[in-house]
């Protein structure tokens, strides 16, 4: 269970390795052919520099993961240096995860072998079917998260597999292989070529961000976690690429019926057809598209993820850390499912996905290094620090280059941090404890109002050349100035919280006698019963315990399904009014009975364990759960508490069902 801040340390390096896989691994997928598009029979130049640059930034996270063991993501890590800066850092992040989501998904269809399609003349089907998952996926994280890890797991271990397979079957023939110099049509057009595959970054701020729930020591679990999985990448990425220039030019040249390159989003499917057999092809493709799958769904969690940290810390509107029953948070899951629908309705296209993601890679990767290797009260050594800031100036040309070269992402960048930017404002100036003046807080909401409107008019009506960016650009720097602006406010929510938590320490114990209550005798047992509210479940425990004269203790666990990328104080009983409603009930039916009371109250991510950890630390002598109707495609999903908690209860506490 949780306590202010507290995260339990349960992942291991082959948990965490595995999921690093299912986020850096799958740009594998459509980075091949990406390179292809971009750069010719050159590609393979490319690809072994983007190697080389994986390689030194695999290195700088796994510094960044021993400085930050609390999480080390750039929202965590920047704002030991500026809060803002991590704001921003954070919204960029947004915008690779709505990208993400949208370029994953949409090439899980291309491996499937839906792409060229069209309905009615005029939607992409694919680009359609790729909306719609995202918004099954979504509806699906409703019911918080369900137990897709063993099978991500497995997806990614099978795809590692049939990668090596396809590797091991090309090996005889890299010798055929074709390339062309990489500087052919010049030095400029050759960087230009290297930016557009930069998306093979991405994943990497997930492995940093993982850092607060990994096992001690946080540093070898961190390492052990991203160097098998830069090995694999870097050598099966080398092998794959050499692979593809030994392809005919029939193959890697065929067009689809649009003019553009047939086989962008799924090289690694044709290499594998080539190669190994059309039928190994096949069911590869498969288990490729469900890697991308479940990319999509991670990319969505970590949507979600973010906004609920920024809310929490009262970066963003509070409401949209307001949780489900199921432990989600609504607005966050609605948002970042509805982005990455209309994105990819929009950008039907990989090759345009891939210019909006890599501007929000090369943005959050940018900040986390140039915070870090700049905090010189951090224990860095002189050539980590130095290598850290050579590659800061490696990535900040990078963006440069894609904000020159891809308009439609500048634009898009622009309108997320934008949007991002507004929401904090209109949050800062808006919390009763900054005490804003009536006119002064009208004057930011409606700057901010202006704003967001104004950057999507611009976008909307001008488009993405270089008319729009300038007026783009100033918006964007006015909202900043703006949020520089309204600091003092926001240094005041900060010492109204910190007030708030000292009134609360000082009131820690008057609270704690409220959760007590005396009955009409000396209890001989403790009877705990976990629910959150059955009225037939509460009234059987009411009863029993009279009838063994035993203390009622009641467990309310709220779920908490989201992990924040960092440290954050999780939700409390004084904001969660269900509970505070059960309990007040409570307290009257146990009086009117004579039943000793004590009320109970966490938040946990793991539900059987908490209840496990409440009963022990309690003296609970027998625990009472409740049955539910819920069918077997739930336990499937969801998992069984009962059986859970039954398969590592301690001998000595009885377990009742009550159905």
């Amino acid at each position: 269970m949780l306590a202010s801040g507290e995260r339990p340390r349960e992942l291991h390096w082959y948990h965490a390795g595995p999921m690093l896989f299912g986020d850096w691994g799958t740009s594998r997928l459509y980075v091949l052919g990406l390179a292809f598009a971009f750069t010719g029979r050159g590609s393979f130049w490319f690809i072994a520099a983007m190697c080389a640059l994986m390689i030194g930034v695999g290195w700088c996270y796994e510094i960044i993961c021993r400085l930050f063991p609390d999480g080390g993501g750039v929202y965590s890590s920047a704002r030991h240096r500026s809060q803002l800066l991590a704001v921003v850092g954070g919204l960029l992040l947004c915008a690779d995860y709505v990208v993400t989501a949208s370029l994953s998904c949409l090439d899980a269809f291309h491996y499937l072998g839906i792409k060229d399609i069209q309905l009615f003349g005029l939607i992409p089907v694919d680009a359609l079917a790729a909306a719609l998952t995202i918004l099954a996926i979504g509806g699906l994280n409703f019911f918080g998260p369900t137990k897709t890890g063993t099978i991500a797991m497995v997806v990614a271990l099978a795809t590692v597999a049939l990668t090596l397979v396809i590797g091991i079957y090309c090996l005889p023939h890299l010798h055929t292989m074709k390339v062309e110099s990489p500087f052919r049509n010049g030095v400029l057009h050759s960087w230009i070529g290297f930016t557009e595959i930069v998306l093979a970054l991405s994943g990497v701020e997930a492995i940093a961000n993982m850092t607060g729930i990994m096992v001690l020591p946080v540093e070898k679990t961190a390492r052990k976690s991203i160097l098998p999985v830069l090995i694999e990448i870097v050598i099966l990425n080398l092998i794959l690429g050499a692979a593809m220039n030994t392809l005919p030019d029939s193959i890697l040249g065929a067009r689809g019926p649009s003019g553009e390159l047939e086989h962008t989003g799924d090289m690694l499917k044709v290499i594998a057809s080539y190669y190994v057999g059309p039928g190994f092809a096949a069911v590869s493709a498969i288990v490729f598209a469900a890697l991308l799958l479940s990319a999509v769904n991670t990319a969505l969690a970590d949507l979600v993820s973010i906004q609920f940290m920024l809310s929490r810390d009262k970066e963003l509107p509070h409401k949209l850390s307001g949780l489900n029953r199921y432990g989600m948070p609504m607005l966050p899951l609605i948002i970042g499912t509805i982005i990455p629908a209309v994105v990819v309705l929009i950008f039907p296209n990989v090759e345009k996905l891939a210019g909006l993601y890599a501007i929000g890679v090369v943005g959050a990767i940018s900040i986390n290094l140039a915070t870090t290797s700049t905090n010189y009260q951090l224990p860095l050594g002189k050539i980590e620090r130095g290598f850290m800031q050579f590659l800061t100036l490696v990535m900040l040309a990078i963006g440069l280059t894609i904000c020159l070269e891809k308009p439609a992402a500048r634009s898009f960048a622009l309108i997320v941090l934008v949007a991002g930017l507004a929401g904090r404002l209109a949050t800062i100036v808006t919390s009763k404890a900054a005490k804003v003046p009536v006119g002064v807080r009208n004057g930011y909401l409606a700057f901010a109002v202006a704003s967001v409107s104004a950057e999507l008019l611009i976008a909307i009506l001008i488009g993405d050349d270089w008319k729009a960016f300038i007026p783009s650009l100033a918006v964007a720097g006015m909202m900043t100035f703006a949020s520089i602006k309204a600091k003092v406010y926001r240094e005041a929510i900060l010492a109204a919280d910190k007030a708030e938590h000292i009134a609360a320490e000082n009131e820690q114990k008057p609270r704690k006698a409220l959760m007590m209550q005396t009955g009409s005798y000396t209890p001989k047992y403790r009877y705990m019963v976990a629910t959150q509210g059955n009225p037939r479940l509460i009234e059987f425990a009411i009863q029993e315990c009279k009838s063994q004269e035993a203390e009622l203790q009641i467990l309310f666990l709220r779920h908490l399904a989201v992990t924040p990328m960092g440290p954050t104080v999780p939700p409390s009983l004084s904001e969660d009014t269900e509970a505070l409603t059960l309990f007040d009930r409570l307290r009257v039916q146990a009086s009117e009975a004579g039943v000793p009371l004590r009320l109970l109250y966490g938040v946990a991510r793991d539900i059987p364990d908490a209840i496990l950890d409440m009963a022990v630390t309690h003296g609970a002598d027998r625990l009472l759960l409740g049955t539910t109707k819920r069918g077997s495609l739930w336990n499937a999903m969801k998992g069984n508490v009962i059986q859970s908690v039954a398969e590592q209860l301690p001998e000595r506490i009885g377990l009742l069902i009550h159905a």
